[in-house]
């Protein structure tokens, strides 16, 4: 007798497979969605106003008025000497009493190692920001014929900003340093630990150009991340009290995260070098928080994350958002 060749249809066998990290993940945002956290204070009297831009990509955007501006790389578009100096003019005569400036992978210029070792791409740069100018620019100056006024330059260091009128010391780090994602220059390739012990422990304000992993990093749909975790991994063991960067455009935004034992564990699941024991602390700590909460809710460093970046669009770029700003 032939054997029924018939083909049945089981569509219950039809399943979301989620591996272990996927579900760790899972349940840690459940807990973590359940973790009251008091309301930031209002600013105080004597803070420090906070201006933040990044990826003007040659565009000179209206920038309100501060005590401190940060801009986080990405100053031009094809980071040609000429387009950098015309930016770094530009930042010099806003008003703010310090200015602060790190690249960004678009600003080649600044790279000199990436230019040497890459001079097909840096000869592309300079092509093509010649289009429609009738200046073309001659490869034959140096980072020291930038004219940068009064402006602190940050690559992989710090500066100690005093206030004298607000009675305090701002001290500050700066990179540019970005996971690799095409040619471009300040590149590391992902998967490189970059950053552990890299930010001074005393640092209130950190200046990158990428971001960290899960702030405000997301390229699709809030689904697709593009931060650094060990950059993620080094801000948890320092917690600054402020950390600005640029790179993904459609991440600007601002959002806080408070580091009590429930936010530590949240960010090691979420970064990824967090394990089930991590979880175990969130809900041990969740459930002390639920019963004893006026004890609970002390003050914890709190750190806010701003993606500054203020354009949108790839090549033709237009500004979109307004320069953000941050009282510390």
């Amino acid at each position: 007798m032939p054997r029924d060749k018939t083909i049945k249809s089981f569509p219950s066998a039809v399943r979301r497979v989620q591996l272990p990290r996927e579900r760790l993940r899972s349940f840690a945002k459940r807990l973590h969605s359940l973790h009251r956290v008091p309301s930031s204070p209002p600013p105080a009297v004597d803070s420090i106003n906070v201006v933040c831009i990044s990826d003007t990509h040659g565009l000179q955007p209206p920038i309100p008025p501060g005590d401190l501006l940060l801009h986080a790389g990405d100053l031009t578009q094809w980071g040609t000497f000429n387009e950098i100096q015309a930016q770094l003019t530009w930042l010099s005569r806003q008003p703010h009493k310090y200015k602060v400036v790190i690249d960004g992978n678009h600003d080649l210029f600044l790279d000199e190692d990436f230019r040497q070792q890459h001079p097909e791409r840096w000869k592309q740069a300079l092509d093509a920001a010649a289009v429609g100018n009738s200046n073309k620019e001659v490869d034959i100056k140096t980072a020291k014929d930038l004219d940068w006024g009064d402006i602190i330059y940050l690559q992989d260091s710090s500066a100690a900003l005093p206030f004298p009128s607000h009675s305090r010391t701002i001290n500050i780090f700066g990179s540019p340093l970005t996971p690799r994602h095409g040619l471009s220059s300040f590149h590391y390739n992902r998967g490189t630990d970059v950053w552990t012990g890299s930010v001074p422990a005393n640092t209130d304000i950190l200046l990158t150009h990428g971001p960290p992993w899960g702030h405000l990093d997301s390229i699709r749909d809030g689904v697709k991340k593009s931060g650094c975790a060990f950059l993620a991994k080094e801000l948890s063991r320092v917690q600054p009290r402020l950390v600005v960067y640029g790179h993904i455009h459609v991440g600007y935004g601002q959002e806080e995260q408070v580091y009590d034992s429930v936010g530590r564990a949240y960010e090691a699941i979420i970064g990824g070098w967090g394990g089930w024991k991590d979880l175990t602390l969130m809900a041990w700590s969740l459930w002390l928080h639920w019963l004893l909460p006026q004890k609970w809710e002390r003050a914890h460093q709190r750190t806010t994350f701003v993606n500054a970046a203020v354009v949108e669009g790839f090549e033709e770029y237009k500004v979109k958002n307004e320069a953000a700003a941050v009282s510390i």
